[in-house]
C-alpha cells in the first residue's frame, strides 16, 4: 500500500514538472495541490478504494491534459469514450429505466475498454453514473477490474475543496508511513510531512457533510477528477475545455505519421444524454457538429425527451439509411414539419429555463446531423432494453455516416467496432463477406487479427484467417503489443512481478521455461528483435505461449492446434499452468490452474492417441522425436517432468513403452 501511493505521487509530480502545470493563482507556478483522496473517515487500510485528483488552471492547453492522464495517472489508452452529460441536479428517472441505464452503461465501458467522462459531481446523472460503477464493483471486487471514470469539474464550484488544498492544515487527514521509498518524497514539502526515521503521505480525506449554495460535492465512486480554476465558482466554465480534452483523447498514443493513418486510429467516442437542461443542449450541439454520435434516452426527462421529439420529427418520412420513405412535395413537408416543431419546443419551453438561447441551433444540428443522434427507450424493440446495443448503433452510424469518404477507412472503423462489442454476425454479414474481400488491404486485416487476438475472439480468429491474413504475417511488432496491452490482472505470476505490472515475453520465458528451452544468457533476446519482422513459422507456437501465459485459456486451446507439432503444445500449457499454481497465492486462482494443466494434460492424450488410432508407427514416432517446433524437446520427457499422467497413460505411449520393454 504504502509503495504504491508513493509511486502514484511520483509520476504525478514528474508529470506536472514534465508538462509545466500550473495553478490559476499565482499563475506562473506549478501546481502543487493534487494527490490521493477517500471519501470517508476510516482508516487507510488496503481495502481503501483512492481517487486521484489534481488542481489546475482552466488556461491549460487540452493537449497537456491528456499528457497528464497518460503520464501522471497512467491511464492506459481506451478503446472507447463515453462521455455522459445531462441533468445535473435531482430528476426523476423511472426505477425500471434508472436500472437499465446503469447496468448498459457499465455493460458498455466494460466490454469495449472504455473511458466514462463526466462533469465529476454528486448529483443528477452524474451520481447515477457512480452508482452504476458502485454496484459493479461490488459484484466484481474478486476480479479487481476498475473502470477509469474521470469527473471533469470546476475548482471554484466543487464544495469542500479547502479540503484538497494541499497547503492547508486544519482537516481530517490520513497519514501511511514508509521507510526509505522514492527520495523525492523528502522534499515535497506540501504533502509530506516530515520525520527523522521515515516519510509520512497524505491521503486526504474529503468529506462533505451540508449542502452548499451554488456549490456541489465531487461523486465519491469516481477514479480521477481533473478540478480546474479560474477563480470562479461556476460549474460551466469548464465545458469548452472538457469537450477539447475528449477531442484530444481520441489521438492519444498514436504513433503515425500519416492524415490516413491518424483518421484510421481515432478512439471511438460516443456521447450520452440522460435530461439536461439548457447546458446539456449546448453540449450536444457541439458534439454532432463535431461528428461525435449522441445517445439519448428517451423519458428520462427535459433536455433528453425534446431532443427525441425534435428527432423523430426530423427523421419521420426518412428510412434507416437517412433517405425519404415516400416523395412530398417541399412546400407540404416544409409547412407540416415547422408547425410540428414550433408546438413541440412550445411545450418545453415550460420545463426548460432559456431554451431560447439554444433551440434554434438544437434544430439546425438535428436536422444536418440527425444519422448521428440515436434514440433509446427501454420498452422498445429495436434495442431489447439494452442501452449498450443503442450505443453499438451510434457508433456504428458514425462510421458509416463520418464526413471520411475514403470507403476503406470506414469499412475499417466498422470492423474494428464489430469485434470490440463481438458483432461476429456483423462482420460476418457485412464487413468480411466474398464480395469485399477484394476490398480490404493486408495491413488492415493484420491489425484486425492483432485486436481479436487481444480480445480473445476466437471466431473473429478464424474468420480473418479464413479470409486472407495469418498469423505468419503478424510482426514481432503485433506480439510485443499483445503482451504490452492484454489485461494483466488476469496474467500468470510472474516471480518478483507484482500483479498489475505489465511482463514482457523474456520475463515469461525466463520464469516459465528457462530451464527446458531458454537460455538465461540471451537475457532480453527478444527485446532486441527488429519489430517490423514477421513471426513467420513459428507464429502459431510464440503465440500459444502468449494466450497461456496471459491466461486466455479458450484460445490458447485453439492456437494449440495450429502449431507444427499440436501434441506437444499442450504439454507446455500443462508445464506453464503447473508452474503458475505454484507460485500463485489465492487457493481459488490455484485450483483453476491446476484444472486447465489437467485439461492440457488430456487434450495431449485426446490427439496423440487419435494421431495412433489413424497411423501406429507415426504417433510412436513422434514420441521419438524431439520437437523442432519447441526447441528439440523430448515429448516423453517433458511429460515426466510435468507429471502428464493422461497423456502417459494414452495408448500411444503405452504401446511405445511395452516395446521399449
Amino acid at each position: 500500500m504504502d509503495e504504491k501511493i508513493a509511486r502514484k505521487l511520483q509520476n504525478v509530480q514528474m508529470a506536472v514538472e514534465t508538462l509545466k502545470i500550473y495553478q490559476n493563482d499565482p499563475p506562473n507556478e506549478l501546481t502543487k495541490q493534487y494527490g490521493l483522496m477517500k471519501f470517508d473517515e476510516n482508516k487507510l487500510d488496503a481495502t481503501a478504494r483512492l481517487s486521484q485528483y489534481i488542481r489546475l488552471s482552466l488556461n491549460t492547453n487540452a493537449e497537456t491534459v491528456v499528457k497528464f492522464m497518460q503520464q501522471g495517472w497512467r491511464l492506459s489508452k481506451p478503446d472507447l469514450i463515453i462521455s455522459v452529460t445531462g441533468g445535473a441536479k435531482s430528476f426523476d428517472m423511472s426505477t425500471r429505466l434508472r436500472k437499465i441505464f446503469q447496468s448498459g452503461l457499465v455493460a458498455a465501458a466494460i466490454t469495449t475498454n472504455a473511458w466514462l467522462i463526466t462533469a465529476g459531481t454528486n448529483a443528477g446523472v452524474v451520481k447515477e453514473v457512480g452508482e452504476a460503477l458502485n454496484k459493479y464493483r461490488y459484484k466484481n471486487r474478486k476480479n479487481g477490474l476498475n473502470v477509469p471514470c474521470i469527473g471533469i469539474a470546476s475548482w471554484g464550484y466543487t464544495a469542500g475543496n479547502e479540503q484538497l488544498d494541499c497547503q492547508s492544515t486544519d482537516f481530517p487527514i490520513d497519514t501511511s508511513t514508509t521507510s526509505g521509498i522514492y527520495p523525492f518524497i523528502r522534499h515535497h514539502h506540501n504533502q509530506i510531512i516530515q520525520s527523522e526515521k521515515n516519510d509520512q503521505y497524505l491521503v486526504r480525506n474529503y468529506i462533505v457533510k451540508d449542502k452548499q449554495k451554488k456549490r456541489c460535492d465531487l461523486e465519491s465512486n469516481h477514479t480521477h477528477f481533473l478540478l480546474f480554476d479560474d477563480g470562479q465558482p461556476k460549474a460551466d466554465t469548464v465545458l469548452p475545455l472538457r469537450a477539447e480534452i475528449e477531442k484530444y483523447s481520441r489521438n492519444t498514443s498514436i504513433e503515425t505519421t500519416t492524415t490516413e493513418e491518424t483518421i484510421e486510429s481515432l478512439i471511438p467516442i460516443v456521447m450520452v444524454l440522460v435530461e439536461g437542461g439548457p447546458s446539456s443542449i449546448r453540449t450536444i450541439c457541439e458534439a454532432l457538429d463535431s461528428n461525435t454520435p449522441v445517445v439519448v434516452i428517451k423519458e428520462s426527462g427535459r433536455a433528453a425527451d425534446l431532443v427525441a421529439e425534435l428527432h423523430a420529427c426530423y427523421t419521420e418520412n426518412e428510412n434507416g439509411n437517412g433517405y425519404p420513405t415516400r416523395p412530398q412535395t417541399g412546400l407540404v413537408r416544409g409547412s407540416s414539419k415547422e408547425t410540428e416543431i414550433n408546438a413541440i419546443l412550445t411545450k418545453a419551453q415550460a420545463d426548460i429555463t432559456g431554451l431560447d438561447e439554444v433551440k434554434n441551433n438544437l434544430c439546425r444540428v438535428l436536422n444536418e446531423r440527425k444519422q448521428l443522434v440515436t434514440i433509446f427507450k427501454f420498452d422498445s424493440k429495436r434495442h431489447h432494453g439494452n442501452l449498450e446495443d443503442a450505443i453499438l448503433e451510434s457508433l456504428f452510424n458514425a462510421a458509416k455516416f463520418s464526413d471520411d469518404h475514403n470507403e476503406q477507412n470506414r469499412r475499417t472503423a466498422e470492423l474494428k467496432l464489430a469485434i470490440a462489442w463481438h458483432k461476429f454476425n456483423y462482420a460476418q454479414k457485412y464487413l468480411l463477406t466474398d464480395t469485399t474481400i477484394s476490398k480490404w488491404k493486408e495491413d488492415d486485416l493484420r491489425h484486425a487479427l492483432v485486436d481479436a487476438l487481444h480480445r480473445g475472439h476466437v471466431d473473429f480468429v478464424e474468420l480473418l484467417i479464413e479470409f486472407g491474413t495469418s498469423l505468419e504475417k503478424l510482426t514481432n511488432g503485433d506480439l510485443k503489443q499483445l503482451y504490452a496491452t492484454t489485461l494483466t490482472s488476469n496474467r500468470l505470476p510472474v516471480q518478483d512481478k507484482g500483479r498489475n505490472v505489465i511482463c514482457t515475453r523474456d520475463d515469461f520465458y525466463l520464469d516459465y521455461l528457462h530451464l527446458i528451452i531458454y537460455n538465461t544468457n540471451k537475457h532480453n533476446k527478444f527485446s532486441r528483435l527488429d519489430d517490423n519482422i514477421p513471426l513467420g513459422k513459428g507464429a502459431p507456437q510464440d503465440l500459444f505461449l502468449w494466450a497461456v501465459f496471459l491466461n486466455r485459456f479458450e484460445l490458447a486451446t485453439y492456437l494449440c492446434s495450429k502449431t507444427w507439432n499440436s501434441s506437444i503444445a499442450p504439454l507446455f500449457g500443462a508445464l506453464i499452468y503447473r508452474r503458475a499454481a505454484n507460485l500463485e497465492l489465492d487457493v481459488d486462482i490455484k485450483q483453476q490452474y491446476e484444472e486447465n494443466a489437467d485439461q492440457f494434460d488430456t487434450h495431449a492424450m485426446s490427439i496423440i492417441d487419435r494421431c495412433f488410432d489413424n497411423d501406429e508407427r507415426f504417433a510412436v514416432d513422434l514420441l521419438k522425436r524431439p520437437a523442432v517446433a519447441f526447441n528439440d524437446v523430448y515429448p516423453l520427457q517433458l511429460a515426466r517432468k510435468v507429471n502428464c499422467r493422461s497423456f502417459l497413460a494414452s495408448k500411444c505411449v503405452q504401446k511405445y513403452l511395452n516395446h521399449q520393454w
